[in-house]
């Protein structure tokens, strides 16, 4: 029984490769015709053709693989250009980024050398609250007579400085 299969697919093989060259023959090609890397390849495809049991070869299969094939290289193109111009975007951003935190260390730093110390600004102002006081004490102790008049205090100031 085995041996039964084994004739009928020897035969059948057989009678594929009589009508692939008869194929062959039809268009004019010889197998002596093609390189040996070419016919290294004809290998292989017959072999991939026996493993999977493909016996019946259109050429629409292979325009189609071919293209979606084609598509597929298309879009991984359009892909890697999309993907470059984000990456570019995206340095751009980075550079930007990084010059505006160059900008901003500058100013930090410029700011810091013009803070004044909190003991600094506490003492000022201690000694502008203590002058402040005096002031008001000496204020207070002037005894400015009622009848005082300010104007003809500037008036006789302004006709000395004419003389």
């Amino acid at each position: 029984m085995q041996n039964l299969k084994i004739q009928e697919e020897i035969k059948a093989l057989k009678g594929l490769g009589q009508h692939l060259e008869e194929q062959l023959k039809l268009a004019s090609v010889e197998l002596g015709d093609f390189a040996d890397e070419d016919l290294a390849l004809l290998d292989k495809c017959a072999d991939y053709y026996a493993l999977s049991h493909i016996h019946d070869f259109n050429l629409n299969f292979m325009r189609d693989f071919y293209c979606a094939k084609k598509r597929d290289c298309i879009e991984n193109r359009q892909i890697k250009v999309q993907q470059r111009i984000e990456l570019q975007r995206i340095k751009s951003a980075t550079e930007e980024a990084t010059r505006d935190v160059a900008i901003l260390e500058r100013f930090m730093s410029t700011a810091e050398e013009r803070l004044i110390p909190d003991s600094v600004v506490l003492q000022r102002n201690s000694q502008h609250l203590a002058t402040k006081q005096a002031l008001l004490d000496r204020q207070k102790t002037l005894k400015i007579p009622k009848d005082f008049n300010i104007e003809s205090v500037i008036e006789k100031v302004d006709s000395l400085e004419q003389r």
